[in-house]
């Protein structure tokens, strides 16, 4: 009886739910599916129970389904599976965000690419999505905080500046510290310049680390290779893409200046009489000087009962700086069909500087062909084209408030013969300009032999061109006065050709083995020519540098740079059950820089890694969708100094031979460069036959773990680098007539750990939100360098009159050399007491520190042999950056945070007028700042050292993604706001950035503004 009624039961519900099934009705859902950015994605697949599609060009997608369905998943490479509650609804938008990490994605390593998956080596990746919410001229700019282990120094904010790049530190003294860039296969040249690629434009950045990855590039891989992908044709119907972005800035910190033109007055009568200028003779008594009239204290003041008061108080820095306007205009085009497949784009980028008659205008067209001849053979072109025309320069607005613009008869306003400092006058009458044009122009031919085996054959050209052109006329410079007018036209011309061929072997055996083989040989030709045409007293200013003829002194130099670098590669990627993966590369380089019997060298690496996330016992755990250990090992090598190394070189100098003649132009054995501390030349140019190549020994351990289907992943590196054989200029004996040599000398490590996170916190269908961030820490240190232990390098500073930048074994790059200090002299006994002398021991003075004399001990003098030591170091303990994502609905938002800490800056302006009105007085007795003082000497101290740590909000950007179809035609709408150097926290001198260069010095660079974008990207 109960199985009877069981069986009943069954047989009721099989009836029933057949029944639901035959009469539920179907339907079609129809939507649109688009990126984060609003652009549409086609080849999405869209599922529901069994059933799919994928969408079209336009990423558009018809789907039937039964009203049983109730999830729709939407799901594509490289960017994140979504799914989304039908609820009876019969259109379904969906946005797609682009994967933290997809483990499918291939990685671009120099020629070809490889799985991420797959990887052996130290390789990051940067979406081009993700660089295109800054106003930037440059691209190398926008990789700030983007990458672990990439360090961009942006010091200047003058429109059409580029940046300071390194990868895992400095290892050559001398030669290049630079990156490799590498454009669509095209070797392009030293980090530093991108100003070419319009960032609307890449697809993809790679940055190869280690000397694994790096390898395959040989000679130019020793500082790391950062791989550009510009975006490829792709068939279908033409997509046509508009972007926009509209820009206002701000000074982002107000320059430390002058404020109160009689706290100024004030302050330039007591430096003048501390310095020793008898009290008759100071500046301010309210009488006549040179021609120009000087005010009293009083009559700054209104006080003197006979004069009104002065009423000149002009404020500097409102008329030096403005609030620029920046446009960016990107017009972009790509389709065709299965055979020709095509892309392109125009750019329009205008910038305008803080400092008036300061701008920055660049345009930039693309062009990428791919066409398929037939089932073997296929061919295409890249072409780039760049014009860029830069004018203005940095102008200074810290003149005295006191005095005019103009004097009375509208002329600029000067306080003597020799006041050359008027910033109106340098704007408005200094020629300063130049113009570039830059093409890119890659062509190539990829033949596929079998299934497994292609062959490729790629040319590529690079052209420069530019010209400068300079103007200074007598009455507004010192260098137009020194030579009664000065112009000049300086041109640079530079073309590179590279031919590259290779192999490529593909194949799996038996299920088991995968490999993947490239070979080949690179042949690459540099040249570069240039001119300086220099014209020196003129009768008049009228054409300026356009009738050099008509100058009574002319000089002419020029030059010509050509080398050649042959090459032969091969790297072989082997993987065992897809577990165990083994990278093998080898590069032959033989370069023409380098003497007769040391032009040719070789650079091996391997590496290993372990996908412990595919063996069963980690596989049962269900945890990890990533977990790879890898290690890799190599050489890499460094050519990166100028050709004619190795041969003896004349050159020319200018002489002074007295009043009469003035400077006269000789021309000898040697190369004149800048002058030593003493003030002497320094002459180079001695040749050196045996110079070899920089080599630099890399060894590298990580891991990556991702979680949760990738929803959190994780990277770490640890890796320790060896340079030797440092390409570097040596101080030589003086009999030999030269001063300075170039050798292979020395030895540089640099060794550290880096991480990068991410991690997807909420992930649903209307709200998402992730977070990221990296950190690097390096550790830089020089080992050898010859019978040297300590070498000047940088440039001579002339306020302490030395170069503050040294190489010292031990310590790392650029450390800064010089006294140290113990606060301010209080009284004339302490200063005596304390080694000074003359001037240097009165109280208000800088109270330097006997470290030792030649017996080891404090000998009660100050002696630059002995008292002078390591008083700060500019490299950085670590650099570390976050990140935050959200997405709701429409809305998305982002942030990004940069940081900076443990460097050293030494800072020329460290006596700014805030600090000055806090200086020594007998009814101020600081300890902290010297009293006024104009004819102070000072010397390279510990006193200019202070911290350069920042924190700074480097973006947050806003957008809104409307819906598909408000528009007839237009397929998808996106406007956004963008704040860009928003905030920085630091400790550093008020009225400066703390992002200087890399040798740590604070010149006073042109400043960083604070900038506010609009933007609107449409898609047809």
């Amino acid at each position: 009886m109960r199985r009877s009624l069981l069986k009943t039961c069954a047989i009721f519900l099989s009836v029933l739910f057949t029944v639901q099934l035959a009469t539920a009705q179907s339907r079609v859902i129809k939507g649109v599916v688009k990126d984060s950015e609003g652009k549409p994605l086609s080849g999405v697949t869209v599922k529901s129970n069994g059933q799919s599609t994928s969408t079209n060009q336009e990423g558009i997608y018809e789907l039937m389904v039964s009203d049983a369905d109730n999830v729709l998943s939407f799901s594509s490479v490289g960017l994140e599976t979504l799914q989304i509650s039908i609820n009876k609804r019969s259109t379904i938008d969906a946005v797609l965000l682009s994967s933290s990490v997809d483990l499918e994605d291939v990685v671009v390593v120099g020629y070809g690419g490889v799985k991420k998956s797959d990887l052996t080596g130290s390789v990051a990746t940067l979406k081009g999505s993700e660089l295109n919410k800054t106003p930037a001229s440059s691209v190398d700019q926008l990789l700030q905080g983007k990458i672990p282990g990439v360090q961009v120094a942006i010091s200047s904010g003058q429109p059409g500046a580029g940046a300071t790049i390194r990868i895992r530190g400095n290892s050559s003294l001398s030669g290049s510290n630079a990156p490799l860039v590498v454009v669509d296969g095209f070797p392009w040249g030293d980090a530093g310049d991108l100003k070419q690629i319009n960032p609307e434009d890449i697809e993809s950045i790679e940055v190869l680390k280690d000397a694994s990855s790096a390898a395959i590039y040989g000679s130019r891989g020793a500082n790391g290779v950062i791989m550009v992908t510009t975006k490829k044709a792709r068939a279908g119907t033409p997509r046509i893409t508009l972007n926009t972005m509209n820009t206002g800035s701000t000074l982002s910190v107000k320059p430390d200046l002058w404020r109160d033109g009689i706290e100024e007055a004030v302050y330039a009568n007591e430096a003048a009489l501390n310095g020793g200028t008898p009290l008759s003779q100071l500046p301010y008594l309210g009488e006549i000087r040179s021609g120009v009239y000087f005010p009293s204290i009083a009559e700054l003041r209104g006080l003197d009962p006979n004069k009104p008061k002065w009423a000149t108080n002009t404020d500097w820095v409102d008329l030096v700086y403005r609030n620029p306007f920046s446009q960016n205009y990107t017009l972009g085009i790509d389709g065709g069909s299965d055979n020709t497949k095509y892309s392109m784009s125009g750019n329009y980028y205008k910038e305008e500087g803080l400092a008036i008659k300061n701008a920055y205008d660049k345009y930039t067209g693309r062009l990428n062909l791919d066409q398929k001849i037939n089932n073997a053979i296929s061919a295409g072109t890249n072409i780039i084209l760049t014009y860029t025309n830069n004018t203005g320069q940095n102008l200074s607005a810290g003149r005295t408030r006191i005095f005019p613009v103009y004097d009375e008869n509208g002329n600029y306003f000067r306080t003597s013969a020799m006041d050359f400092g008027n910033p109106m006058a340098i704007a408005n009458e200094v020629l300063n300009k130049s113009k570039s044009i830059d093409v890119l122009g890659t062509f190539f031919v990829n033949v596929k032999i079998t299934d497994w085996l292609q062959f490729r054959s790629q040319l590529s050209t690079k052209y420069g061109n530019s010209i400068g052109d300079v103007y200074e006329p007598a009455t507004v410079t010192f260098r137009g006065y020194e030579n009664t007018g000065f112009g000049a036209i300086n041109n640079y011309n530079n073309n590179e050709l590279v031919n590259e061929n290779y192999l490529t072997i593909d194949k799996t055996f038996k299920d088991i083995h995968r490999l993947n083989f490239v070979g080949g040989f690179s042949l690459q030709n540099s040249k570069t020519r240039t001119s300086n045409l220099q014209g020196m007293n003129f009768v008049n200013d009228n054409l300026q540098n356009e009738n050099l003829n008509s100058a009574k002194t002319k000089v002419l130099n020029n030059g010509l740079y050509a080398s050649t670098l042959h090459s032969w590669f091969g790297r072989a990627n082997y993987a065992l059950l897809d577990k165990y993966l083994v990278t093998v590369t080898g590069r032959a380089d033989g370069s023409t820089k380098f003497g007769e019997n040391n032009k040719w060298a070789f650079f091996p690496s391997a590496a290993v890694a372990w996908k412990i996330n595919e063996e069963s016992f980690v596989k049962d755990l269900g945890i990890f969708s990533e977990l790879k250990l890898r290690t890799s090992y190599g050489l890499t090598g460094n050519q990166g100094i100028s050709p004619y190394q190795t041969l003896d070189r004349f050159g020319s100098d200018r002489y002074y031979v007295g009043s009469q003649n003035g400077f006269m132009t000789g021309f000898g054995p040697g190369l004149a460069g800048a002058n030593n501390e003493q003030g002497l030349t320094i002459v180079g140019g001695l040749g050196n036959k045996s110079l070899k190549w920089e080599t630099t020994t890399s060894y590298d351990i990580g891991l990556d773990i991702g979680i949760m289907d990738q929803r959190f992943t994780l990277t770490l590196d640890f890796y320790n680098k060896r340079t030797k054989d440092l390409l570097r200029t040596r101080t030589i004996s003086p009999s030999s007539g030269f001063d300075q040599q170039w050798v292979n000398d020395g030895e540089i490590n640099n060794q550290g750990f880096e991480f990068g996170v991410n991690a997807d916190i909420i992930r649903k269908e209307d709200f998402n939100w992730s977070l990221g961030g990296n950190f690097a820490l390096n550790r830089n240190r020089v080992v050898a360098m010859g019978e040297s232990d300590r070498v000047v390098t940088g440039s001579l500073i002339e306020m302490v009159r030395q170069n503050v930048n040294h190489f010292i074994v031990g310590q790392p790059m650029y450390t800064f050399y010089g006294y140290r200090s113990n606060g301010i002299i209080q009284s004339l006994e302490q200063g005596i007491e304390a080694g000074l002398t003359g001037g240097e021991a009165l109280p208000g003075e800088i109270r330097y520190v006997d470290i030792s004399g030649a017996d080891g001990t404090a000998d009660g003098t100050i002696d630059p042999t002995y008292d002078r030591a390591v008083i700060g170091d500019p490299t950085p303990n670590f650099i570390y950056s976050f990140n935050t994502s959200l997405n709701y609905k429409q809305f998305d938002l982002s942030a990004q945070f940069y940081g900076v800490y443990g460097n050293d800056i030494f800072d020329l302006q460290k006596m700014t007028p805030s600090r000055q009105v806090q200086r020594w007085t007998p009814d101020n007795p600081s300890d902290l700042y010297p009293r006024a003082n104009n004819t102070r000497g000072y010397k390279a101290s510990d006193f200019f050292v202070e911290d350069g740590s920042f924190l700074r909000l480097q973006n947050v950007t806003v957008g809104y993604n409307f819906k598909p179809g408000i528009i007839k035609g237009i397929s998808n709408i996106r406007v956004y706001a963008s704040g860009n150097n928003l905030l920085t926290i630091t400790k550093f001198n008020k009225g400066f950035d703390p992002e200087v260069g890399l040798d740590g010095i604070n010149w006073g660079n042109y400043p960083r503004p604070r900038a506010y974008s609009l933007g609107l990207t449409v898609g047809f």
